[in-house]
């Protein structure tokens, strides 16, 4: 009968201490090439650790990937990309009905408002006209328009 090797204790650890996680927002024009420059983090190599993981995601939401720290030198940190969002590959969400709002006379403190989903988003409109158009303006949002 053979006997299973065994991990040594030392190397079985709750992931939070032995892995740290970040997470960078770079600029809508951030390229993957960009963020696996060696040089890309620089400013933050102190923070750096081997086997680290960063996730990045970009201001207009194109750049979303994951990269794991390899290598840690006082200037350069070199980095593999573990996972890249493709829209393309993306399994498609099917887009959901969004309620309309309920636009109506809150008395006077709060004026004209607008109610979505039971909750007042905002209140304190002068007239109906100018809630109904936050409200459209609202739900577009909710949307993604």
């Amino acid at each position: 009968m053979s006997t299973a090797a065994r991990l040594a204790g030392h190397r079985f650890m709750q992931a939070d201490y032995a892995i740290g996680r970040y997470a960078a927002t770079v600029p809508a024009e951030t390229t993957l090439d960009d963020v696996t420059h060696p040089e890309f983090f620089a400013n933050h190599l102190n923070s750096f650790r081997v086997g680290m993981l960063i996730s990045i995601l970009s201001d207009d939401q194109n750049l979303d990937c994951d990269l794991r720290v390899l290598s840690v030198t006082k200037t350069t940190a070199k980095v593999r990309v573990l996972r890249v969002f493709d829209e393309n590959k993306a399994p498609k969400v099917k887009d959901a009905e969004v309620s309309d709002a309920i636009v109506s006379h809150g008395g006077p403190h709060h004026k004209w408002r607008f109610i979505h989903n039971g909750e007042i988003i905002q209140f304190g409109f002068d007239t109906k006209d100018a809630a109904e158009k936050a409200a459209a303006k609202h739900i577009e949002l909710l949307k993604g328009e």
